[in-house]
């Protein structure tokens, strides 16, 4: 019985492998580019407001079968940061970079899809009008790492064995390295950058040849 159980165990996993490697589903990789619009998140009782912006990015991704992905992304995000006492318009540039995984749950042309990651998201700011970093001496820039978390949810369509569209929404949750998003202003008024955001982007993959 001990016997028969093992083989069946062995003659399942290899049932699995061969349904997740299988020649209908060879692995392949892809390369994309993606653009669209950039929404902050303010936190409860800020005293400051960040503009919508921009997002675009890079994306790099390894399919080991049609229902699964793992890549990384680097995106490259621009809006302005203002401060509500002082006519403020501080450009902020982020680029997070990010290893994330993807699930495929149907094998239709049209493929929903929702996958997470973590990574590194790297802030430079240029103060003007007096706001200053309260923890650097850097009059003109500052850039800072912090650690960074993500979420997504897409459509993909495939045209042909070569490219693919797709559509998605991301939230990102920024986890701030001590204070280092802290600012202030020459009135003596505190700002923190906002940590939570979401780009909404539509993108083009090219699969290369399997």
């Amino acid at each position: 019985m001990a016997f028969n159980r093992s083989y069946l165990l062995v003659a399942l996993l290899l049932f699995a492998y061969s349904s997740l490697f299988s020649q209908d589903k060879i692995g392949h990789f892809s390369l994309g580019i993606q653009s669209g619009l950039l929404m902050p998140f303010a936190d409860k009782n800020s005293l400051a407001t960040e503009k919508m912006g921009i997002s675009n990015g890079l994306t790099f991704k390894y399919f080991p079968s049609e229902h699964f992905s793992m890549g990384m992304s680097l995106s490259l995000m621009h809006n302005h940061f203002q401060g509500q006492l002082m006519a403020n318009n501080v450009p902020i540039t982020q680029v997070p970079v990010t290893f994330d995984f993807n699930w495929y749950p149907t094998d239709w042309r049209i493929k929903p899809y929702m996958g997470a990651g973590a990574g590194l998201s790297f802030f430079s700011v240029t103060p003007v009008n007096g706001l200053v970093n309260t923890l650097k001496e850097i009059p003109d820039t500052y850039t800072t790492p912090g650690y960074l978390l993500s979420g997504k949810a897409g459509l993909m369509y495939r045209f042909n064995d070569l490219f693919s569209i797709y559509t998605e929404g991301i939230f990102y949750q920024v986890i701030e390295p001590g204070e280092s998003f802290l600012w202030k202003q020459d009135d003596g008024t505190f700002y923190r950058q906002f940590s939570r955001k979401a780009a909404f982007s539509l993108g083009l993959l090219y699969h290369f040849e399997q």
